[in-house]
């Protein structure tokens, strides 16, 4: 692994040239988690705000109950990909491995960036009166799934070590987010004693950066880094056509070619749908809240994992964000003009919604009505708020064309991403259904005037096929 540090006066030159990008117009266009990561960082001030209200006059426990420390969390990992997009924008051309120093400026203003982004959420959070030590410590935890993110194995490695590197990550990832729903986590992280912390936050921070460091063995194998002697050059190769005869696909249903316009790689059949969408959440709340994991009874664990597992039943599938296919399924004539062609896509969306969205919504509230317990008619007015204000935040994504003529596709993919997180923060059993009630009503209307105006407004929008 290369060093951290510049070596000399030119690597000094390079890292500093390319540190300089980070904030420009080259870092946010074709970087679409920027607004993303912005408006986590937004909430995560907002958090601080509201942490140092409370600590005014209550204990860290009551206060962490009134914030919502989450969104740091979200913030943290956000940021890793936003820097993860832009180094594989710079090194992902083809001319990368020739220009000099650049791979390695780009590691190093990466790990720069890094070190500096973490520090500055932290200190966000420490504003509202908690320990530097305990914010950063909890801010690094949340990022330990990016360091397999990050981590680029010498390409000579074998598969079996990056499977197992893959495995690691989802590991990683899957027991961080049983800690931060099933227990009391926050208040953990948040209240560990410096002499844990400091070395902790050391020790972190160094195998995140290290992680970084071996970004130039992502995109390029060791024979393209290798220099040349500027006169020859490899034959580059190229694939052979397939002489093979090609196995007819199975017939698809009429639901499935439906649903081809919104995934045409993989649509999905009723049966599955219909079967993922009711077992999947109540299962995932069950097997979290059966282990033995937090404080109280099973119902109580329940009763605490319900209202953050509302982002299981507002994940959106990209039907908006991920429009390439759409010049090529157009040119087929199957669906008229441009403006047909899109309401036939909004109309393969509600399709799929008002069938799924019920099942989800009736998932979600199957156990916390029968292990709570939860009166029977507050949680069908909690379910009934819900599925309303779940049909309204899928048909928001699209608001930036009600607003922009032709929006970044970063603001495209805030958008398709904001949904979920936003009824995860902001739902009945966080507000109570006097509040959330108007709040559901509302995302209905806004949701179904992009559902009659924004088709026209799409329609004449540019088609790009690969440069979004």
């Amino acid at each position: 692994m290369m060093s951290f540090l510049p070596s000399g006066a030119l690597e000094r030159k390079d890292t500093i040239r390319a540190l300089r990008l980070y904030g420009t117009r080259v870092f946010i266009v074709g970087n679409p988690m920027v607004y993303t990561a912005g408006f986590f960082i937004f909430l995560a001030g907002m958090t601080a705000h509201d942490l140092h209200t409370a600590l005014l006059t209550q204990g860290l426990e009551k206060a962490l109950k009134h914030a919502n420390v989450f969104n740091a969390a979200i913030a943290a990992t956000f940021i890793q990909n936003c820097l993860q997009t832009h180094s594989g924008n710079q090194i992902g051309a083809s001319q990368a491995p020739t220009i000099p120093g650049l791979l390695h400026a780009e590691a190093r203003a990466a790990a720069l960036t890094s070190i500096v982004a973490i520090i500055a959420l932290a200190g966000l959070l420490a504003w509202s009166g908690l320990p530097l030590h305990d914010t950063l410590f909890y801010t690094l935890l949340n990022t330990v799934p990016a360091v397999v993110q990050w981590y680029a194995p010498p390409q000579q490695t074998s598969r079996r070590v990056k499977g197992i590197m893959t495995v690691i990550g989802v590991t990683l990832l899957l027991g961080l987010v049983l800690l931060t729903f099933a227990t009391d986590f926050p208040l953990w992280a948040l209240t560990r004693p410096a002499v844990l912390t400091i070395p902790a936050d050391l020790a972190m921070m160094s195998l995140l950066t290290a992680a970084i460091m071996t970004l130039p063995n992502r995109l390029h194998s060791p024979a393209m880094l290798a220099p040349t002697d500027g006169v020859t050059a490899s034959a580059p190769e190229f694939a052979m056509p397939d002489s093979a005869p090609r196995v007819a696909p199975q017939d698809l249903s009429f639901y499935q070619l439906r649903q081809m316009l919104l995934s045409p790689a993989s649509p999905t059949s009723q049966r599955n749908d219909l079967l993922i969408s009711l077992i999947m959440p109540a299962s995932i709340i069950l097997f979290m809240g059966s282990l033995p994991l937090g404080h109280g009874s099973f119902g109580t664990r329940i009763a605490h994992l319900t209202p953050g597992m509302t982002i299981l039943i507002a994940l959106q599938d990209g039907w908006i964000s991920n429009r390439k296919h759409w010049p090529l399924l157009l040119t087929t004539g199957r669906f008229g003009s441009r403006l047909s062609f899109v309401r036939a896509v909004f109309a393969a969306k509600a399709s799929r919604i008002f069938m799924t969205a019920s099942l989800r919504t009736l998932s979600l509230m199957l156990p916390v009505t029968l292990f709570k317990p939860l009166a029977p008619t507050h949680a069908l007015l909690d379910g009934v708020e819900l599925l309303v204000a779940m049909l309204g935040v899928t048909f928001c994504c699209p608001l930036p064309f009600l607003v922009m003529k032709q929006p970044p596709q970063g603001i495209i993919v805030a958008a398709s991403i904001a949904p979920a997180f936003l009824l995860q923060i902001c739902n009945p059993f966080i507000l109570g259904t006097r509040i959330f009630g108007p709040i559901a009503l509302a995302l209905a209307a806004l949701g179904a005037l992009c559902f009659f105006v924004v088709p026209s407004r799409m329609a004449r929008s540019d088609w790009p096929y690969e440069t979004e």
